[in-house]
């Protein structure tokens, strides 16, 4: 049977009660419910859900109501013990000690099973004949309120969420709720709002505010940018948005309003558009400076061949000046790649003090006499996970703009301390994460930042610099490399009192792993072959040209590949002979890693070395993922390589 909604009793008293009982009426002077026959047999013409009950709990009878509200035949319900069709939660010595005492029971809670395995949450309204033989009871369905209640509750939960800004008004423009977000934003309390409507200096003025009345009765939404007053004085700029709320019966009954701080949304979609910009231009950038590496790469060899055919002192001073511009053209390449998110570097737990003495190490020589360098590193500093070298790169960059800002000398000082990121400082800076971190810190006495620049600084290829001192990429390369260490940069500065930049990194606790110390260089060292064949594999055929050239005069066989599937041709052609192979890691077709897989496949001991124009990480493979002897990054001149094929032919193969 369908079950429907009944109307609901307060008490039983009403239905069973008549104002002249007859005389087949049993009566009871002390009680205030009354019962005969005529009104039992008119039970199931009466809406209300009925039960007559005995003594001790058992089901006498039932209106065509009850019987119909929890789906039962009348011979599955009467005549059964009333626990078999209540859940836990209800006593019936409780009623029955309710009804003996007072003579009747009021808003008892109980939870019924229907016949199809559903629940009904009611109230049980009960009373009795005298003695308290039968029980005469009355039955209220709660389950329609208690979704009620439910959603209401859901409904304050919403409008009290502390970020949004939400109300309810009427057509005419009256609250009816008011979020805790509309406090914060309107800086009223919704004591001062409920019942009434917004401040004319808040609220859109009669024309608008009917204008937007008629679109949303005749659309179902409303929006627009507005400028109306604040509570504390001044003008607020928001992006409000109304949409329609009807009744059950279909009638436009209230409007929802949502509103924005539009500020917060235009900065919003501004961080939002310059945070795309920055993805297009680093892909850009990543794929110039690959091929850039490319063009370096036989410069960088031609120098070294050069400067033995050329042995004047006249000529190598122009050969010098010549390298020193490929070093400068090489930096920027790796500055590009490292703003790009093309290099992630091997990281390790990284000595701080002995970080900072590498920088200062440079700094004290090179920079004017004017600049007076300051260095304070806290005792017991925890070491960093990170890569000391790209680290060395953001202090070196902090370190030069300091410098350059005091053109007349000053004030460098280099801090390093631990610091704890609390609750209160992540929400200050929204870029941080609870936790230990290591603070450094540059900091200059210099001219200081202007406003209006403060944050384009840190945009690439932005510079104040003069083209020739600057390219723009320093503070954007600073915050790449911080950020790949999951730590963040904050600025604090005053024009005309000087800039302070804080780079915070996680603090490890890891031991920290000492440099190496200073081993002979590879011109100190025999890098010479003697008849080795060497399998070399680039598309680059400048490059192809000149490595070939450089190796074969520096006593090895050279089997030139222009791209992987002759490379893998070659080495299946030539494999007992092949000794080590140098390839390039981005080639169209079967580019280095494939033709890595397929090599190991073919010969599982093969020695491999990549050379790669997206830095030394060979486009975020490693040496361990590869399984090759090393990872060069172009542009590297003979030396770099000759050193590297030496150390990959004296040691042994490398488990596939």
């Amino acid at each position: 049977m369908s079950k429907k909604p009944i109307p609901q009793a307060d008490s039983i008293i009403p239905v069973l009660a008549v104002p002249k009982p007859s005389a087949q009426a049993e009566v009871n002077q002390d009680s205030k419910a009354v019962c005969t026959p005529a009104i039992e047999q008119c039970w199931d013409v009466l809406p209300s859900v009925l039960w007559k009950l005995s003594a001790d709990g058992r089901i006498l009878q039932a209106n065509k109501a009850a019987l119909e509200f929890l789906g039962y035949a009348k011979e599955e319900f009467e005549g059964h013990p009333l626990e078999e069709f209540l859940l836990t939660g209800f006593e019936f010595d409780d009623l029955m000690a309710s009804v003996r005492h007072a003579g009747k029971a009021h808003g008892f809670p109980a939870c019924l099973r229907c016949m199809d395995g559903s629940t009904r949450d009611v109230t049980i309204d009960a009373s009795s004949t005298s003695g308290g033989e039968l029980i005469y009871c009355a039955i209220n369905d709660r389950s329609v309120q208690r979704r009620t209640e439910d959603h209401a509750r859901a409904q304050a939960v919403f409008f009290e969420k502390p970020a949004e800004v939400i109300f309810t008004q009427t057509l005419e423009g009256v609250i009816t709720q008011w979020s805790s977000g509309a406090e914060r934003l309107y800086g009223l309390n919704a004591i001062e709002v409920l019942g009434k409507k917004l401040p004319s200096s808040m609220s859109l003025q009669p024309e608008a505010f009917q204008t937007a009345l008629r679109t949303v009765q005749k659309s179902g939404e409303w929006s627009s940018e507005i400028r109306i007053g604040a509570n504390h004085g001044g003008k607020m700029e928001l992006f409000m948005r109304w949409v329609l709320l009807h009744a059950d019966n279909g009638k436009p009954e209230a409007i929802l309003v949502l509103s924005e701080d539009a500020g917060e949304l235009r900065q919003l979609k501004e961080d939002r558009l310059r945070s795309h910009r920055h993805e297009c231009v680093g892909t850009l950038a990543g794929g110039i400076a690959h091929d850039l590496n490319n063009v370096l790469q036989p410069i960088s060899m031609f120098l070294d061949l050069l400067r033995h055919r050329l042995p004047n002192a006249e000529s190598r001073e122009m050969l010098d000046a010549v390298e020193a511009n490929l070093r400068r053209a090489t930096e920027l390449v790796r500055q590009i790649l490292t703003f790009s998110s093309g290099v992630r570097a091997e990281q390790r737990a990284v000595d701080i003090p002995e970080l900072i003495s590498e920088v200062t190490n440079f700094i004290r020589p090179t920079f004017p006499k004017t600049i007076h360098l300051q260095v304070s590193v806290q005792e017991n500093i925890h070491a960093v996970l990170g890569n000391p070298t790209q680290i060395e790169q953001v202090l070196l960059n902090l370190s030069v703009n300091a410098r350059d800002a005091m053109p007349d000398g000053g004030r460098l000082r280099l801090e390093a301390s631990n610091f704890r990121v609390d609750e209160s400082f992540a929400k200050q800076h929204p870029q941080s994460k609870l936790g230990n971190y290591v603070r450094i810190t540059v900091s200059d006495t210099g001219h200081g930042i202007p406003r209006p620049l403060r944050k384009k600084i840190f945009e690439p290829f932005f510079t104040t610099k003069s083209p020739e001192k600057g390219t723009g990429l320093g503070l954007a390369t600073a915050v790449g490399i911080i950020r790949n260490h999951g730590g963040f940069l904050t600025l604090d500065t005053e024009e005309g009192c000087g800039s302070s930049f804080h780079a915070f990194l996680p603090a490890s606790l890891a031991p920290a792993v000492h440099r190496p110390a200073s081993t002979p260089s590879a011109e100190d060292r025999q890098t010479s072959g003697h008849g080795e064949t060497i399998l070399l594999v680039d598309d680059e055929s400048t490059v192809l040209k000149v490595m070939t050239r450089s190796l074969e005069k520096s006593g090895y066989r050279v089997i030139p590949a222009e791209d992987g599937e002759q490379g893998f041709a070659l080495y299946s052609q030539h494999q007992p002979n092949v000794r080590l192979v140098i390839t390039d890691m981005a080639m169209p077709g079967m580019d280095g890693p494939a033709l890595i897989e397929a090599l190991k496949k073919l010969n599982p001991s093969v020695k491999i070395i990549c050379t790669s124009g997206f830095g030394s990480s060979a486009g975020k493979n490693s040496v361990n993922e590869l399984g090759v002897h090393a990872i060069l990054s172009k542009p590297c001149n003979s030396r770099i390589i000759l050193q590297a094929i030496q150390d990959a032919l004296s040691t042994p193969p490398l488990s596939s």
